[in-house]
């Protein structure tokens, strides 16, 4: 009975699959393949986000240039604030918690507040970062408005990031939705910035980056051995995708015309990159950064896709539901197209010939693949490798199953991220489960097999209800063999 056999695949993939989010602990490789699509598909030519996103980065070498210590001096961050407030951003955050109360306290709420004065119609949106359970002195927000700074856990070995909307028990706003909220071109408001957001990172250090960070990726042969000693999570981007100023190019106070397009009008994140802070986040694309990047990065997804933001909802409904719909189709692709089993050679010419051909083929991929990487990175040659492998399930061991697999799993995939709003659907989790899936099959026909063997040699006849049943489902299982 087919019925039967799709029925106990669809109960152990929804079973395992889904409450036991195999999806997120499967392996690195993953999400590793998610990133080389998704990131080169992410904004693509308009880059909206990027162009209105600005970091200004308070670096650990500044301090010993501006003859200061660790914690910045409050007058120190009212220095920098009155240089950011004549360049006129549109919104500014400051991802420093200003907690205990210091000398320059009223120095700091005057260049807060002339910061916030420093626009035409309307006052300049200001946000300062108030962390769980601090306070920040209220004089500092006489002309500032607090938000929370905290970050998420990256969820499973993937290092999935998520982005709260809120801050729990606070219910203050996020930097980045508070931000958004406060942007007017986006059209957002209440209702669309409620759901937590995952972050999606996209592929592209920003122009300005490259001219005065060190953005050189590893060679070939480097790239190679970091991939297969740590795997593909470790080959990362140096430099980061938001455009990005330090305070001593600020101070300089030279007519520096790239200062002035990454700060007039645009978005200005304000934060720290000290190592001994421990505010670091470690993002699937790019190397460990500052913490106020993920809070770039978040703002520039709510720029990029508005309300049509990828939302951190994968144990919703929807996403079960459809889980659960995926799965009953591959059940039945499954036993509908079984793979077919290998043809052993006939004879050791049959053999020698086939290690031949084995030994050609797999040189000629190994060099293709090395000269798609040197031309186009590590990525691509990741996505040109599950290409490969399907072309040679498909062509070579003529297994429809797995190909037609690859194809649904595609189309959802693309129906979560463009209709559901869903952060991308880890594919080869899909995939391999598939295939884990299969052999369970397998085992579960042969041991059917044999029980209804057994039992017929020996004339066995099955006692009790429980037995029966096994016997009747076992029977029915082993009868349906193609």
């Amino acid at each position: 009975m087919l019925v039967l056999r799709v029925g106990f695949l669809w109960l152990v993939g929804y079973t395992f699959f889904v409450f036991h989010g195999l999806s997120l602990h499967l392996t690195p490789w993953s999400q590793a393949f998610i990133n080389a699509i998704v990131k080169y598909t992410y904004d693509p030519g308009e880059q909206r986000g990027q162009s209105d996103v600005t970091v200004l980065l308070f670096r650990e070498e500044n301090l010993h240039h501006l003859g200061v210590q660790y914690p910045v001096p409050y007058g120190m961050h009212a220095e920098i604030l009155q240089a950011l407030a004549s360049y006129r951003p549109r919104a500014v955050f400051i991802d420093f918690a200003f907690i205990d109360a210091r000398d320059n306290d009223a120095e700091l709420a005057d260049a807060l507040c002339g910061l916030a004065r420093r626009r035409y119609r309307a006052p300049l949106p200001v946000f300062i970062a108030v962390p769980a359970g601090a306070t920040v002195q209220k004089s500092l927000l006489g002309c500032a408005e607090a938000v929370s700074p905290e970050l998420h856990e990256p969820e499973g070995v993937s290092g999935v990031l998520t982005y709260a909307s809120q801050a729990e028990g606070s219910g203050l706003p996020t930097a980045a939705f508070a931000l958004a909220a406060s942007n007017p071109h986006l059209g957002l408001g209440e209702r669309d910035l409620k759901e937590p957001l995952e972050i999606i990172w996209g592929k592209g250090v920003a122009e300005l980056n490259n001219k005065w960070m060190k953005c050189e990726e590893p060679s070939l042969v480097a790239g190679i051995r970091i991939m297969l000693k740590q795997g593909p999570l470790a080959l990362k981007v140096a430099c980061p995708y938001t455009r990005t100023i330090t305070v001593g190019h600020l101070l300089n106070f030279s007519s520096d015309r790239d200062i002035d397009r990454a700060l007039s009008g645009r978005t200005v994140l304000y934060g720290a990159g000290f190592r001994l802070t421990g505010d670091q986040v470690d993002s699937p694309v790019y190397a460990e950064l500052p913490g106020v990047y993920l809070h770039a990065m978040a703002y520039d997804n709510l720029v990029t896709f508005r309300r049509w933001y990828k939302r951190a909802e994968r144990n919703g409904l929807g996403a079960k539901v459809t889980d659960a719909v995926l799965l009953l189709i591959a059940a039945i692709v499954l036993v509908r197209y079984p793979r077919r089993p290998a043809r052993p050679p006939a004879t050791f010419a049959e053999l020698k010939r086939r290690i031949r051909t084995g030994v050609i083929a797999a040189t000629l991929a190994a060099l293709i693949l090395l000269f798609v990487i040197w031309k186009h990175g590590f990525d691509v040659g990741l996505l040109a490798i599950f290409a490969a492998y399907v072309f040679y399930r498909w062509h070579v061991t003529g297994d429809r199953g797995f190909a037609l697999l690859v194809g649904i799993t595609l189309g959802t995939a693309l129906f979560y991220y463009y209709v559901m709003d869903l952060g991308p659907r880890n594919i080869l989790a899909f995939l391999v489960f598939f295939e884990v899936v299969r052999h369970v099959q397998e085992h579960v026909k042969e041991a059917a097999e044999r029980y209804v063997e057994l039992r017929s040699r020996e004339k066995h006849v099955s006692q009790g209800p429980l037995w029966r049943l096994t016997d009747t489902l076992l029977s029915r299982y082993a009868e349906n063999r193609r």
